[in-house]
């Protein structure tokens, strides 16, 4: 069996956690899903997201080989673009009822696959987190839409468990064929 490969980034090494950490990380995530998939957003917010979070799913573009143009960067326009304040104004808006397109809600189903972690340079207790996910979502009697994608996290070490400190969410799909995105990846 081959042994993990840490990851080059920017000029840096970042090496892989421990499998002891890798499972702690892992059950983050399993939770998380949880979570959002009982629709318990403020107890997400509160407790698995920190204050200084950068939640950013980017507009990309579908490009030739030859197009060298720079990846998206927080300055250009996205989906989201979030700080915690704005994830709370999100949040808080699903609980008055007046979000039509989720009443009634939503069933939302998480699947979490492919987590790789990483130690951070700078600090002991911050890792750089990658995972795959795919989003199933069911409204109404007929309406399903999926969204897969990957994240870039960087996961904060607490007292109390992990907390999101940043996701960048990579939708695979150019074009989103769902009627909205009001949901949290």
């Amino acid at each position: 069996m081959a042994a993990l490969q840490s990851l080059n980034l920017d000029g840096k090494e970042y090496n892989p956690v421990s499998m002891d950490l890798h499972h702690q990380i892992s059950q983050h995530y399993f939770l998380e899903a949880r979570m959002l998939q009982n629709r318990q957003y403020r107890e997400w917010l509160e407790n698995l997201v920190a204050k200084d979070i950068h939640y950013w799913i980017p507009i990309f573009e579908n490009r030739y080989s030859k197009d060298k143009r720079p990846e998206p960067t927080p300055d250009d326009p996205a989906i989201y673009n979030d700080n915690y304040d704005e994830l709370k104004q999100r949040v808080e808006r699903l609980y008055t009822g007046q979000v039509w397109m989720e009443d009634p809600p939503s069933r939302i189903r998480y699947l979490i696959t492919n987590v790789e972690a990483f130690q951070t340079a700078d600090n002991s207790d911050e890792f750089m987190v990658y995972c795959n996910f795919a989003i199933i979502r069911h409204r109404q009697l007929l309406e399903r839409t999926e969204h897969v994608g990957g994240r870039e996290d960087r996961l904060r070490r607490t007292d109390d468990g992990f907390q999101l400190a940043r996701r960048k969410i990579n939708m695979d799909a150019r074009v989103t064929v769902d009627k909205n995105t009001y949901f949290f990846a």
